[in-house]
């Protein structure tokens, strides 16, 4: 039969199917008197919680009036500054995904005969090739990130050499 006869086929068979279903809505089970009686007679009785009124907030003092009529004051407001985003392109990455790209930067890093040898491994002697793919990726994103930091640190030491310099021998512990 072709695509055309199985879409015809659905398209009539569908009303038959949708008539051939029981009307009926099935409704849940109803308990007696009695019943709803003993199970909430077992339970605790609900006391719902006094509502908590907030405290009244005491109206800031108007500031004083100053003394240009051009100078326009405005409220204080607190800034706090959050962290900056990471340089790390992984955040968003799945674990499935992260060891696909750890394996295809392990298997990237090494000729073919390299791979074919260190593909293999003895499980008790051993640590399979995705664990230490994935040691190795994390170990170049280490080593990536010491580098970003050692470029800053010389953009830095341009115009703050003392700030460089602390930079620098936190890199170096």
């Amino acid at each position: 039969m072709k695509p055309v006869g199985y879409l015809f086929f659905l398209l009539i068979a569908n009303p038959v199917w949708v008539l051939a279903e029981d009307p009926t809505v099935a409704v849940p089970a109803k308990f007696s008197d009695h019943m709803n009686e003993a199970i909430r007679g077992r339970l605790p009785k609900f006391i719902p919680k006094p509502a908590s009124t907030p405290a009244p907030v005491a109206a800031p003092a108007a500031p004083a009036a100053p003394a240009d009529p051009d100078v326009l004051v405005l409220p204080k407001v607190v800034v706090r500054e959050w962290r900056p985003p990471t340089n790390d392109p992984d955040v968003w990455l799945t674990e499935r995904s992260i060891q696909q790209k750890a394996m295809a930067a392990y298997k990237g890093s090494m000729t073919g005969l390299e791979w074919a040898l260190n593909s293999w491994f003895i499980p008790l002697f051993s640590a399979p090739a995705s664990a230490r793919a994935r040691g190795y990726y994390e170990s170049s994103k280490v080593s990536d990130e010491l580098e970003r930091l050692g470029h800053l640190a010389q953009v830095i030491n341009q115009t703050d050499p003392s700030a460089a310099a602390k930079i620098q021998r936190a890199l170096d512990h």
